[in-house]
């Protein structure tokens, strides 16, 4: 059976078209089940999150340990991350509406990026914090310290396990999964500066630890921000490269020219595409190119414009370049 017979065959896989245009929705009940799946995991961290807060918030009181004060509101920020992820994934199971088209999805981008933005307001005012103690640093109750942090080190390796399934699904839950991994650097930073201060005396290791931890948390969510910036400025999505969807698409038999070709992304684990496609044969060259790009390239949502080269005006697209020798 030839490539273009299996693509008869699988016509009835749920696109349509209507006056050369084919319009593709598809993943959507899997995007249910990864925010269900996220939501389960936010909630359940939200309240070991804010019983430990309580633990650390009083131990850096009685202990008088930056860091472990540190670590306190750094928990703190998570909590509030947690409710605004919950928020961004309630946001985005709200019906579409005719002015937002393509529905609330992106709510979740823009509750990590907000959630992203207060790790770093908050890890700039320790760092800030830890600087001005270090020029006069106060005596600290290592001991308690260090019992302190290892309880919620333990509480953090739990919190990470319960959202590691699904951060990989959701750039949501994957904000929050990078608030856990912050706590637990603290939480390593902290035990060390408890350990140090305990047997040794010295003081200052609670403000270098904390500006150590701190920095490497800025660092950590840096990637993070920029990805969804980049989904934010309708990029296209790092695993997907866009010139080799315009090859596969120039491939298909009686396609002659491809041009205004968009890749993005709408939220995580939903991509879409549009384009427009110079052939002849509409009806054939539609239904292929649903398929091609469905199975190659894992796009749910697609819109293709057929267009007849004999008709063609290059001054409406933008990147118009189709092989000359094909026309």
């Amino acid at each position: 059976m030839t490539r273009g017979d299996k693509q008869k065959a699988k016509r009835a896989g749920g696109a349509h078209d209507h006056e050369g245009h084919g319009h593709s929705h598809g993943g959507l009940r899997g995007l249910d089940e990864i925010r269900t799946r996220g939501t389960r995991a936010i909630k359940f961290a939200l309240i070991v999150t804010l019983a430990f807060m309580a633990i650390q918030l009083i131990g850096g009181i009685i202990a008088n340990s930056l860091a472990l004060l540190a670590d306190a509101v750094h928990m703190g920020t998570d909590a509030a991350a947690f409710v605004l992820s919950l928020f961004a994934f309630w946001m985005s199971r709200r019906p579409a509406t005719s002015k937002m088209s393509y529905g609330y999805y992106r709510a979740e981008i823009l509750g990590a990026l907000l959630s992203s933005a207060a790790l770093w307001v908050v890890s700039v005012f320790l760092i800030y914090e830890a600087i001005r103690r270090m020029a006069a640093p106060p005596e600290v109750r290592g001991g308690l310290v260090f019992i302190i942090a290892l309880i919620t080190l333990v509480m953090n390796l739990i919190t990470m396990r319960i959202l590691h399934g699904t951060q990989k699904e959701s750039l949501n839950v994957r904000a929050a999964y990078l608030h856990v991994i912050s706590d637990l650097l603290g939480n390593i930073g902290v035990l060390i500066a408890g350990a140090i201060i305990y047997f040794t005396g010295w003081y200052i290791a609670d403000p270098i630890l904390t500006i150590l931890f701190m920095g490497l948390i800025l660092w950590s969510t840096t990637k993070m921000v920029w990805e969804a910036v980049e989904i934010l400025m309708e990029a296209s999505p790092r695993k997907i490269d866009p010139d080799a969807v315009r090859q596969s698409l120039e491939a298909l038999p009686t396609v002659v020219g491809v041009h205004d070709l968009h890749i993005w992304t709408v939220s995580s684990g939903r991509l879409a595409m549009s384009v427009h496609l110079l052939s002849r044969d509409e009806k054939r060259v539609l239904s292929e190119a649903h398929h091609m790009i469905a199975d190659e390239y894992k796009i749910s949502h697609m819109t293709i414009q057929i267009e007849d080269p004999d008709h063609f005006e290059k001054g409406y697209c933008y990147d118009c370049e189709p092989p000359a020798s094909r026309l």
